[in-house]
């Protein structure tokens, strides 16, 4: 989260206190233990189920240490917006996943204060979305032109920061999206080596990020999902009044652009067929890329804000 330190500059003038929290793993925060990684790697809930708990700890710690106001009647200020960016919306959404991972005390204590979930421009894969059958796309891990995992991971940086040119972002087919490696456009090119050795993790990425892209984890994300999003009888009893604002970016990697593209539909196809789904404000911010909170941060909090106080 170390990329999102402009938002601080910003903060005060929407009224907002900032607050930067590194997923476990990665620089300043705990590693997995090794029982934990069997988890993630064998795709057990009780992997996310952890990740929830931990959510729910800090807020309800951070409550008893600092001057937190309650969320206030017409809920458009006070309280917590838990925003998860990228792979972290899979550590975010966990909290509005399972009733059972709380005591009721707890429970009652967090519906004072969990206001909003803020999805930021995640890949598909956080929510365990299928490509088409026979879908040819570009996997920048896969990239048979780089040798060795070092390789690998810095043309993942390159391809995840830069900025692609989608002939038609709006449209639902996944064949509309700019499958290019990298372009010469990329956040990365701006940022200084003690920048990119803080911002970037090879050894959190490779230990525990990775194994969330693939089976069996990608199955337990799917509904884990499912739950959050929507499960009536989850949206309906547990935080109902939390909404979702997903925030996307129209020149971001292809990955996030279909993550983006395929909730939306998926949320306007339950809302066709009459269902009670958790409430979901889609936001846009045009002509940004996956690091549009570094790139453009204002314009990243105004969005933000846009769904936090509607």
């Amino acid at each position: 989260m170390a990329s999102f330190e402009k938002l601080h500059s910003y903060a005060h003038e929407f009224n907002l206190r900032t607050i930067l929290w590194n997923r476990r793993e990665y620089p300043g925060s705990t590693k997995y233990t090794d029982a934990e990684v069997d988890d993630l790697n064998n795709g057990r809930k009780i992997f996310l189920n952890r990740l929830a708990i931990l959510v729910g700890d800090f807020i309800k710690q951070f409550v008893e240490k600092e001057s937190v106001p309650k969320i206030s009647s017409d809920r458009k200020s006070g309280g917590f917006a838990i925003l998860g960016w990228s792979m972290g919306t899979a550590t975010a959404m966990p909290l509005f996943s399972d009733p059972t991972l709380f005591s009721e005390d707890s429970y009652d204590l967090l519906e004072m204060y969990v206001k909003d979930l803020v999805l930021s421009d995640a890949p598909h894969l956080s929510f365990g979305i299928d490509l088409p059958t026979g879908a040819k796309v570009y996997n920048p891990w896969a990239d048979p032109d780089f040798k060795t995992p070092e390789e690998l991971y810095q043309n993942f940086t390159f391809w995840v920061s830069s900025y692609y040119d989608h002939p038609d972002f709006h449209a639902t087919s996944l064949l509309t999206l700019d499958f290019r490696k990298r372009t010469d456009h990329a956040t990365i090119n701006s940022w200084t080596k003690e920048q990119f050795r803080k911002f970037y993790s090879e050894a959190a990425a490779t230990r525990s990020e990775l194994r969330m892209y693939v089976p069996p984890m990608q199955s337990t994300l799917k509904d884990m999902t499912h739950r959050v999003l929507y499960d009536k009888n989850i949206t309906q009893t547990l935080f109902p009044k939390v909404p979702v604002t997903y925030v996307g970016a129209t020149r971001t990697n292809w990955e996030c652009a279909w993550g983006y593209l395929e909730t939306k539909r998926r949320y306007e196809e339950e809302l066709a067929k009459g269902n009670k789904v958790r409430n979901t404000r889609f936001f846009l911010i045009e002509g940004g890329n996956h690091f549009a909170h570094w790139d453009r941060p204002k314009e990243f909090l105004e969005q933000i804000v846009s769904g936090i106080r509607a």
